[in-house]
């Protein structure tokens, strides 16, 4: 599958030019010209990466990607602006960018670090805590805490099924890449391992494992991840 870019770009012949190119390398690409139009495509689906201008009509790209950390979306973002002062990269990094670019860039270099954080993100995947309704997961200590005060623990491959789960919320992930990048499976292999793993996930987190709202099933592929 694909990687999904976001680039948030109000130039016209800028945005055109780099999505031409990051479709050139092979991502799937949804590029937008406002702040709006960026909350949108995130809550409908949210990127691997999105490439982000300061500089944006309305809401500045500095206040979206703000808003997206206070918001818990934790996916990658390399920040473009023609804001080139130190305190001002300092800014745009402490407000939450994985990476800045100062206009003008070689798109080969954008290319390059796109690839980095793509990369990083996945090989790093994130520990800590994950909340949402039905409960509470710890997965450094890896167990779940319940709205009513119960703690399931949670098994070592439970934990790291979760864990790449948070990685790539609401994107469909195939069973053969769960056990390859999960399992450690190096070709594919006829098992329940996942299957079986994730009823037992299910029992833990879901109120109603039965209809589950987080760990959906996408019959004949695999699942996908709602938070």
């Amino acid at each position: 599958m694909h990687s999904r870019v976001l680039l948030v770009e109000d130039d016209f012949s800028l945005r055109l030019s780099l999505a031409e190119t990051l479709k050139t390398e092979g991502y799937a690409i949804t590029a937008v010209a406002s702040a709006e139009e960026a909350e949108q495509s995130v809550g409908a689906t949210w990127p691997d990466v999105a490439i982000l201008d300061w500089n944006l009509p309305g809401k500045s790209g500095l206040e979206l990607l703000r808003q997206w950390r206070a918001e818990k979306k934790m996916f990658p973002v390399i920040f473009l602006s023609g804001r080139a002062s130190v305190s001002e990269r300092v800014e745009g990094l402490r407000a939450g960018a994985s990476d800045y670019m100062s206009k003008p860039f070689a798109a080969e270099e954008l290319m390059a670090r796109v690839e980095v954080q793509l990369r990083d993100h996945t090989m790093t995947p994130p520990r800590g805590m994950l909340s949402f309704a039905e409960a509470e997961i710890d997965l450094d200590r890896e167990e779940v805490r319940r709205p009513d005060g119960q703690t399931r623990q949670l098994t070592s491959q439970e934990a790291q099924l979760m864990s790449y789960f948070a990685t790539h919320p609401r994107r469909v992930i195939p069973r053969a890449e769960l056990l390859r990048e999960v399992w450690g499976f190096k070709r594919v292999v006829r098992t329940r391992a996942v299957d079986n793993t994730v009823l037992r996930l299910r029992a833990k987190i879901e109120s109603d494992p039965s209809h589950p709202r987080h760990v959906i099933t996408v019959h004949g592929t695999g699942y996908r991840f709602e938070p």
